[in-house]
């Protein structure tokens, strides 16, 4: 496995979401515990990114975090199939990987954690072989560049901080139904926001200000950075030979209005979107194919 810049700087961006949740559990288990059994909660917290990292684990993060199921036997042969071809040509063991399943009616395939790969249930039965092989292809790219692992690992430190970020985001909605909460949400935010200020001016320390400010700020490198790995795994699907039939999966895609919803999302689809425009991909890839004929 080859370590991509893209896993890399997702690690980076992560780190400030990681400091947040370390800080809303250790305040929330200071409220319940009191010295050793508040250490404890705390240490485990920590050890926890680690543990799912493990591959005794993995299966518990794919079943019941990423609700992937185990494949049919017809659908595990079919798999297989795919599976083996692409491997072969990435010069890497099959086995060494599991197989999952998405039950859905989109097209989408999914790389999780250190060896598991996925399909929906839709692109395993209706893609051609060979289109099905470059979903496959795509995935082992993310799995060769470390992302996938990165993003899990990410994606779990954050989840204190996020929690609190949703809390506050549905107090702020609430806030907007009614006038008084409104009010008062308002003035709390601001004089937050307002007292960071005064004191980074008053004592020159912009840490704490730059440290608030990080959660809202921090997604939007780290949607740029995934939408690069994309680039990156069509790469590699493309260095595996299935350049024109990702490009034939693309436009399947686009037909189909895949980028709709990012166009009425205006500038937010565009800022955090951790998926590339179709239109983009495509273009990457024809121009490989002019340039390597292939």
């Amino acid at each position: 496995m080859r370590f991509s810049v893209p896993s890399a700087a997702e690690l980076l961006f992560g780190v400030p979401w990681a400091i947040w949740s370390l800080s809303v559990v250790s305040t929330v288990s200071s409220w319940i515990f009191d010295g050793f059994w508040d250490v404890l909660v705390v240490t485990l917290w920590v050890l926890s990114g680690l543990i799912i990292l493990m591959p005794a684990a993995e299966d518990y993060v794919v079943k019941y975090l990423c609700r992937l199921r185990k494949p049919t036997l017809l659908e595990q042969q079919k798999l297989e199939v795919a599976w083996r071809a692409v491997c072969l040509r990435a010069s890497v063991d099959p086995a060494h990987y599991k197989l999952w399943v998405e039950e859905s009616d989109s097209v989408n395939g999914a790389s999780i954690a250190g060896r598991s790969v996925a399909v929906t249930r839709w692109a395993l039965n209706n893609l051609p072989p060979r289109q099905l092989q470059a979903v496959l292809a795509h995935e082992l790219g993310h799995h060769r560049g470390g992302h996938p692992w990165a993003t899990l690992l990410v994606f779990w430190y954050a989840q204190p901080a996020r929690l609190l970020l949703s809390l506050i985001q549905s107090m702020m909605r609430l806030g907007s139904q009614i006038t008084a909460l409104g009010c008062l949400i308002t003035a709390f935010v601001g004089l937050t926001i307002g007292g960071l200020l005064l004191h980074s001016l008053i004592w020159g320390d912009w840490g704490w200000s730059f440290y608030a400010l990080l959660p809202f700020v921090v997604p939007i490198p780290l949607a740029w950075f995934s939408r690069r790995s994309e680039l990156v795994a069509d790469q590699v699907a493309a260095d595996l030979g299935y350049a024109r039939d990702t490009i034939a999966f693309f436009y399947d895609l686009q037909a189909q209005g895949e980028d709709v919803a990012r166009r009425a999302a205006g500038w937010r689809g565009a800022v955090y979107a951790t998926h590339p425009p179709l239109a983009d991909r495509i273009r990457m890839l024809e121009r490989y194919v002019q340039v390597t004929g292939s």
